[in-house]
């Protein structure tokens, strides 16, 4: 009884640090992305959405989602842009009303990370990070839900130099759809071109945003092992900017009374919004579609069922990126 007993006293404190900080990276990201702004504490992005009433495929059973991601770090000091610790969170909800029984629950997976600046020596320096979460089908004492979450980085940059920057290290995500208890090495490299392209390239993470001309920003993204979105966005000026932006995402929570079996969600989208940011607000509002969904359950991503379909479904979607995160995630919208 006692085991129960903390994971669920554990639980509520993650959950706690979430809902009360914001949320939080991580993964590599945490100590491999680099701060950009030293006149704010935190940075953050939430994106809740919200699809119509429709139907599992094999079954006609009733089913709706509410989507919420949040993820983000926030510093101690808000001017300094080399913080010697920082804290990271990742708290992605999805609220899912259904007749069928196993899946009308709250499905959650969040996790909180402490990182280090460990020193530097020359032009390599290296930082590490560590921290626990839960992926739970509504059940928070479940002991078999927790994982860790770790990272080792050594980052190499020339002092004053236009150069690229070396990543290079090891990478532990207990909830990762595919190989979760394996530490994973990682190896990126990071650059700018001109002012046309920014690149980081390498796994098990890789982004590129290219300017070809003025008003145009084009992101990709990809990263280990199945996640992936592009997005077109015209900035019209003004602080406001049109996008269409297509993304395929897969989540893993653990099932209450299945010891370490999962259940996997796979959901592809396509959406149209508008945006509008300023120096105190960034939001956006979206439409789209969500298909190619489907549940299934196994021990990993390469060791499942077939699974369980759910049909297309419209949604509505805002965004709140932090005015000041790094792009991608804010594609760069001049203001």
């Amino acid at each position: 009884m006692a085991a129960p007993r903390f994971t669920g006293i554990l639980a509520t404190m993650i959950c706690m640090a979430a809902s009360t900080m914001v949320e939080a990276q991580v993964d590599e990201s945490l100590v491999t992305r680099r701060w950009k702004t030293d006149t704010f504490w935190a940075e953050t992005y939430d994106k809740p959405l919200l699809t119509s009433k429709g139907e599992l495929e094999e079954t006609g059973q009733s089913i709706r989602f509410f989507h919420w991601n949040s993820e983000g770090r926030i510093k101690f000091d808000r001017k300094e842009l080399d913080p010697p610790v920082w804290l990271g969170y990742r708290a992605k909800t999805i609220t899912i009303s259904s007749q069928s029984e196993l899946l009308d629950h709250t499905f959650s997976d969040v996790a909180l990370a402490l990182a280090l600046d460990l020193g530097s020596l020359d032009d390599w320096s290296v930082a590490a990070s560590a921290g626990a979460g839960t992926a739970n089908d509504g059940r928070w004492d479940n002991p078999d839900a927790l994982f860790p979450v770790a990272t080792l980085e050594f980052m190499h940059r020339r002092a004053g130099v236009a150069s690229p920057v070396w990543h290079l290290g090891l990478t532990l995500d207990g909830n990762r759809p595919a190989l979760p208890s394996v530490p994973l090495p990682y190896a990126m490299v990071e650059a700018k071109i001109g002012d046309a392209v920014d690149l980081l390239l390498g796994f098990p993470k890789t982004e590129l945003i290219l300017r070809p001309f003025d008003p145009w920003i084009i992101t990709v993204q990809w990263a280990f092992p199945s996640q992936a979105s592009a997005r077109f966005e015209i900035d019209l000026g003004e602080g406001f900017s049109v996008f269409t932006e297509g993304a395929r995402r897969i989540d893993a929570f653990h099932l209450r009374h299945e010891g370490r079996t999962r259940i996997f969600y796979v959901q592809n989208t396509a959406e149209f919004g508008f945006r509008w940011a300023t120096t105190w607000i960034d939001v956006s509002l979206s439409f789209g579609m969500a298909f190619g969904q489907r549940f299934f359950t196994g021990d990993g991503l390469w060791d499942r069922t077939k699974g369980t379909g759910v049909e297309d479904l419209p949604f509505v979607a805002l965004t709140f990126p932090s005015t000041f995160w790094a792009a991608p995630l804010s594609s760069d919208v001049l203001r």
